[in-house]
């Protein structure tokens, strides 16, 4: 039973080390998953703010840019303007545009594209710019409103890459009279991105509402003028004023998370990418922390429950030696070493043992007190070694003939022996005292000393009921039985005078006639 419950114990904690370690990668698993997703979470929040806050500088300075493009068209339309001095007109017409830091030229086109005005000078350049598409525009449609147009080289600059920002000048009568046009830096939004940080591989990048690319971060001055437009990249801007989706670039293959949203009424497009990788190596590093201190812990866990479970297996294995050291001991206490029967000590437990049982049932017990005849002569005549062997020989005789379980023989002492018969009766007993004679007659041991030739035994027989008398009387009537048999001349079997004695159907005594058998 403890060998069983060491086992389930083994077991039991072998299961638990192994459930804790799962329960240990599986929360760490969780957490690392849950990290994962804060860290997106928080990338894409902070593009997020950072493509509002970007939109509303951006959408902020173009309002103040287009506020000198609204006072030139006022200005324009104030009825006279024409009538005064060149140095008056040209300050009523031009006078908020040196507010705009990165606003270059502002100037007035007539219906055929000639500059007529100059923010510059008074005296107006001599060109036409009608094939400029921030002229053309206005003079197709006349609910463009703010145009920016597409990034160009420009020469009144000395090359300085540029996007126009234009508006309609009309007449009362809603005709084309012109347009108002300022050339705006794109240093603008160099200056703008320069101390942003995006990570790794970010990029930030306007685009024109029908695709063309006005302005990038990290500068790619290929892929300004390109258009966008058609593409599955592109698709995503033109179908929701914000959002986010991730993708790779449209000039390198680096999968980026990109925040969008359109700059105000503008038609403008700001995109924030932020490359992947860049969102998760701060994750990826708390994530190879834990996860080897998961490994560790899992590891140490592992290690500790194998030692434990060996310490166990070490101690229930030492416990078993124990048992079955403790077994030997008991089989040994108990053990005759000569013969392998009983020894008397264990024989007088059994009796007191079977005694209290068959007395519950009101039946008989018989004992036979057997003994080697003439034996001290057998030993001197054929010495201690040969002494021995005659004794083990009659214990196998004994345990051969004791067929019952319940049946036990044991060596009383010398040459000596017991055998004790639970739920017998005279007959019984008489039967298996005998078949023992006859088992060690078969042998025929040599015995010059025996008048028989052989070695013989003498057995006294006591049969009784445990409700009659006690087990020390019976051992007494066996031995007397026993002394009577020796002194009647031997190999033969005597039965104690009373033996048999049992409770018939009414409850009395019934004592049938003592028998002797030779």
């Amino acid at each position: 039973m403890a060998a069983r419950n060491h086992n389930n114990i083994v077991r039991w904690l072998t299961a638990l080390s192994i459930g804790v370690a799962i329960g240990m990668v599986g929360l760490g698993a969780m957490v690392m998953f849950d990290a994962r997703n804060d860290a997106w979470n928080e990338a894409e929040q902070a593009s997020t703010n950072l493509s509002i806050a970007i939109e509303r500088d951006i959408g902020r300075n173009l309002a103040v840019y287009d506020l000198s493009l609204q006072g030139a068209v006022g200005a324009v339309q104030l009825a006279g303007i024409n009538q005064v001095s060149p140095e008056i007109r040209h300050m009523a017409m031009f006078d908020q545009a040196s507010n705009a830091e990165y606003l270059g030229a502002l100037l007035i086109l007539d219906n055929a594209g000639n500059v007529v005005a100059d923010s510059t000078s008074i005296v107006p350049r001599d060109i036409n710019l009608s094939n400029e598409d921030y002229f053309s525009v206005h003079q197709r449609r006349p609910d463009v409103g703010l145009y920016i147009s597409r990034p160009f080289n420009n020469q009144m600059m000395g090359g300085e890459p540029t996007v126009a920002i234009s508006r309609r000048l009309s007449g009362e009568d809603g005709r084309f009279h012109g347009v108002v046009m300022g050339a705006l830096r794109l240093a603008y939004f160099e200056h703008l991105f320069q101390d942003l940080n995006l990570g790794p591989n970010g990029s930030l990048t306007i685009y024109r509402t029908d695709g063309q690319i006005i302005a990038n971060y990290p500068a790619k001055d290929a892929s300004l003028g390109r258009s966008m437009a058609g593409t599955a990249f592109f698709s995503h801007f033109a179908s929701e004023r914000a959002g986010s989706f991730v993708a790779d670039g449209p000039f390198d293959s680096i999968s980026r998370l990109h925040t969008f949203r359109h700059v105000g009424d503008l038609p403008l497009v700001l995109s924030v990418g932020i490359s992947v990788t860049g969102v998760y190596a701060t994750w990826w590093h708390k994530a190879l922390i834990i996860s080897t201190l998961l490994a560790l812990l899992c590891g140490t866990t592992v290690m500790l429950c194998g030692l434990f479970r060996h310490e166990m297996i070490r101690r229930l294995e030492a416990e078993k030696a124990l048992m079955g050291a403790a077994e030997e001991l008991s089989v040994m206490a108990s053990t005759d070493a000569l013969t392998g029967l009983l020894n008397r000590r264990a024989f007088e437990q059994a009796l007191q043992r079977e005694w209290r049982r068959v007395s519950r049932g009101s039946k008989t017990i018989a004992l036979l007190m057997l003994d080697a005849d003439w034996y001290k002569l057998y030993n001197d005549q054929y010495g201690h070694q040969d002494g021995d062997r005659a004794l083990q020989t009659i214990a196998s005789c004994i345990r051969t003939c004791l067929a019952r379980p319940c049946d036990i023989g044991a060596r009383y002492g010398g040459e000596e022996f017991v055998a004790l018969l639970p739920d017998t009766d005279l007959d019984g007993a008489l039967a298996i005292a005998e078949g023992i004679q006859a088992a060690l007659a078969a042998i025929h041991v040599p015995h010059v000393q025996s008048q028989f030739g052989r070695l013989t035994l003498s057995i006294g027989l006591a049969v009784t009921n445990p409700v009659l008398t006690d087990s020390a009387t019976l051992i007494k009537a066996a031995d007397d039985a026993l002394y009577t048999a020796k002194k009647s001349g031997r190999n033969r079997v005597s039965v104690a005078p009373g033996s048999a004695l049992t409770l018939d159907g009414a409850g009395e005594i019934a004592a049938p006639e003592v028998a002797t058998s030779v």
